[in-house]
């Protein structure tokens, strides 16, 4: 490398080491955090505005959003490094999940193909169609064909109200021949490709969405799985849990016990309404209840803060309120990301697409970055002050509000249903 190479490395190791490169490194990060969660919340009008296809292709999709994303990514690893995250286990698996997360959603979009077909009764249909960034539409050839035997809408009983949407079909590769059924939540794999039903038409024709991401998926899945052991073990560790262990302890098993019973009481009212079929899915009653227990513990640190501010000068009353919104911040961050990645398995299960930069995806997204800033008050030590950690705790609370309630009432989306 020579005598001039070694010595910039020499230094270029030396500066990015030293105490003031990790504090510059530090509010880089801030700033570019910040940034991101300005260019989510601008990217869901952009999408109320002018549609999705608009924002995936200006905004979700675009080179400068990726690079974002990846300079915030190697930020991180830096961070990490300079901290030895590595010596805490469930810490480093927990970031290193994050970069899996990113990589496999890089991937997707790289590598990965969705797109859309009919299905006319009795005619053999070999070919999907892709929307490009640019609104072209391009066609696609498969390695096999498909034929569509009779399309059926099953109905509740005594309603003309759909309870389900279901394809007769067969698949023909070379001279085998199988006969298989595709409906809501119930999809076709084959040769790399997966078909979900989607839609159909006036006519009786069946529209299959068409996925193929022979990458992204497996790192993806990776990623999750290395998140849901790290928030598991980062919850039980008693380190984290501070010196009144059995405070949070009982808090923990508190908002746990609600997740249950909400978990038992959405799944039975998943029986017995009469949802829409995409809803028909285990993946409902547990994605929907772990999100909602994430808020409640959200709700609880805002209503502390507020109870805060009512003696604000009263410094030890401010630290024991902090360590009790403290003891909900843990398991409230916790559930709303596991919340969010199963309801991007259940998305890609449901139909083939684990993230679709919906509008309460992408906020759900935002309200996991703000609340998780808390938990870093080593690196970021103004969270260490109680009465700042109060105010941003009641401030933060609109994250949720905006995801709850405003993407239904003017942002829109697939999940204004909720």
């Amino acid at each position: 490398m020579g005598r001039f190479g070694n010595r910039f490395f020499s230094d270029f190791c030396s500066v990015i080491c030293n105490y003031n490169a990790m504090k510059y490194v530090r509010h880089i990060t801030s700033v570019l955090i910040i940034v991101l969660i300005a260019v989510l919340a601008a990217g869901t009008i952009v999408e109320k505005l002018h549609g999705s296809d608009f924002a995936r292709i200006h905004v979700y999709s675009a080179w400068w959003f990726v690079a974002l994303w990846a300079l915030v990514a190697l930020l991180i690893v830096y961070m990490a490094v300079k901290c030895k995250m590595w010596k805490q286990l469930a810490v480093g698996a927990l970031h290193l999940s994050i970069l899996f997360i990113l990589l496999g959603a890089l991937l997707t979009m790289l590598t990965g193909q969705h797109g859309r077909m009919k299905l006319e009764p009795n005619r053999p249909n070999s070919h999907f169609f892709i929307q490009e960034k640019g609104g072209e539409i391009t066609k696609h050839a498969l390695p096999f064909s498909l034929t569509l035997d009779r399309f059926e809408i099953e109905t509740y009983p005594d309603s003309k109200k759909p309870k389900d949407y279901i394809s007769h079909l067969k698949v023909t590769d070379g001279n085998n021949i199988t006969e298989t059924v595709i409906s809501m939540n119930n999809i076709l794999k084959h040769k790399h490709y997966r078909f979900y039903q989607s839609d159909f038409d006036e006519q009786g024709n069946s529209i299959l969405d068409v996925a193929r991401d022979p990458w992204g998926i497996g790192v993806t899945y990776t990623g999750y799985a290395l998140l849901f052991i790290s928030l598991v073990a980062l919850v039980a560790r008693p380190s984290l849990r501070g010196t009144k262990q059995s405070t949070n302890r009982i808090v923990t098993i508190s908002w746990l016990s609600v997740l249950v019973v909400l978990a038992i009481v959405l799944h039975i009212r998943m029986l017995t309404r009469q949802l829409m079929p995409v809803l028909r899915s285990p993946f409902f009653s547990i994605h929907i209840s772990t999100i909602v227990t994430a808020y409640a513990l959200l709700i609880g640190i805002a209503v502390v803060g507020i109870i805060a501010l009512v003696k604000p000068k009263d410094q030890p009353r401010l630290e024991r309120l902090k360590s009790l919104s403290t003891a909900m911040l843990y398991p409230a961050v916790a559930l709303l990301a596991a919340g969010i990645f199963i309801g991007a398995i259940w998305a890609n299960v449901s139909w083939g697409n684990y993230w679709s930069w919906d509008p309460k995806e992408v906020w759900a997204l935002i309200t996991l970055l703000i609340y998780a800033a808390p938990l870093h008050e080593k690196l970021w030590k103004t969270f260490q002050k109680p009465l700042f950690f109060h105010i941003y705790g009641i401030l933060a609370i609109l994250s949720v509000v905006i995801t709850y309630f405003g993407v239904n009432l003017i942002l829109g989306g697939v999940h204004a249903y909720n």
